[in-house]
């Protein structure tokens, strides 16, 4: 079987399957893959010298984050499948500004998210320090670096920054994730 043969089957696999998962656990894996996106831009922009491979490096990485804040938004509701099920519920994933999906997170899950970019990052940051940081960033470089190739002049982005806020959310989703499954129901 060719790459491309074996690449459109599993793809037809993927999109045709009935079970649904927990939309927390779709949104976690997505950013979890769009981060891994990144880190092959990075890496073919290291061994190629092309700087075009960074554009699509933040996007993915910025987009992951993006996710990150709405895997913690929808994590509180493990019964989810989908964003109607969350929109039946009131609850709001819509938006890019990370600032805005920061706080739709409950406190506890926003002190947890702090706390774990305070371990990796060796400073103390309490959750509304966590929430300027994300605002630093420039609040939705998603949107930003998306469509880069609009902008007038150079754009710039604290790299070293978005990786650690990267990694810092993955880490608190990660414990996350363990919590929600240890509090679900034997099947």
């Amino acid at each position: 079987m060719t790459d491309s043969a074996k690449i459109e089957e599993l793809l037809s696999k993927a999109l045709n399957s009935q079970t649904a998962r927990p939309l927390h656990r779709v949104l976690f894996n997505l950013a979890d893959c769009y981060n891994q996106a990144a880190e092959l831009s990075l890496g073919k922009l290291s061994t190629t010298g092309n700087a075009d491979f960074a554009a699509p490096a933040i996007m993915c990485r910025s987009f992951s984050i993006e996710l990150l804040l709405k895997f913690f938004i929808a994590a509180r509701h493990p019964g989810a499948s989908s964003k109607s099920d969350l929109d039946a519920l009131g609850i709001n994933l819509h938006g890019h500004p990370y600032s805005v999906l920061f706080d739709r997170i409950v406190d506890p899950l926003k002190e947890s998210i702090a706390q774990t970019y305070s371990e990796r990052s060796g400073t103390t940051t309490s959750a509304a320090d966590f929430r300027d940081i994300l605002i630093s960033l420039g609040d939705k470089p998603f949107v930003d670096w998306r469509y880069v190739y609009e902008s007038s002049g150079a754009k710039h982005l604290n790299i070293a920054l978005l990786s650690v806020v990267v990694a810092s959310l993955g880490l608190a989703a990660e414990t996350e994730v363990k919590k929600v499954a240890a509090e679900a129901p034997a099947s």
